[in-house]
């Protein structure tokens, strides 16, 4: 009696290690899919080891990523709030190419930075003004562009939309101008 015990327990043993074994195996693959340079190379054998540390340096990127974005987003508050306790409409703090946004009201800012081959576009309005944002997406399209991810925020009674756009056809460009224009008399047209 005691041998049969010993045998299913050996064998109950290997179950749950084969078990925990395909489950090891599954998540290691999910993770695999989930990293880009690892997902890229499906074919490729990496060894386990190798795609702890891919992963792991990923993750380390991204958390980089983060801090500059977050950065970057207070950043855009600090200027947003200056704006707001100046009076101005406008922030400009590089060289590149950049319309302004004269003939906004103080509580709006709009925003056209012409990029390598594509727009960047900010606008920041009141909560109370009612900007649809498909507008905003039309107007950039109108002017040549193609919207590659756009999208918009609330910050306290601000609504902050931004749009990243290249140019549908790029030996012919972005009408940078005429978009600017536009988004200016939508701008207007809203208060």
């Amino acid at each position: 009696m005691q041998r049969c015990n010993d045998g299913s327990k050996k064998i109950k043993r290997k179950t749950i290690e084969k078990n925990r074994r395909t489950h090891m195996k599954k998540l290691c693959f999910k993770l695999n899919s989930l990293i880009p340079s690892l997902f890229s190379q499906p074919f490729k054998l990496i060894t386990q080891e190798s795609q702890f540390d891919h992963s792991i340096a990923y993750i380390e990127q991204l958390r980089k990523r983060i801090e500059v974005l977050k950065d970057k987003r207070d950043e855009a508050l600090r200027t947003v709030n200056d704006d707001i306790e100046s009076n101005r409409c406008c922030n400009v703090k590089d060289n590149r190419s950049v319309v302004s946004c004269e003939g906004v009201s103080p509580s709006s800012t709009v925003e056209v930075q012409e990029l390598d081959g594509g727009l960047k576009v900010t606008l920041i309005s009141s909560s109370r003004r009612k900007v649809l944002f498909s507008k905003i997406i039309s107007i950039v399209e109108d002017g040549g562009a193609e919207v590659v991810k756009g999208g918009y925020t609330t910050v306290g009674d601000k609504v902050i939309y931004t749009l990243h756009a290249k140019a549908r056809v790029t030996r012919i460009g972005i009408e940078v101008t005429s978009v600017h224009q536009k988004l200016l008399e939508l701008m207007n047209r809203s208060s």
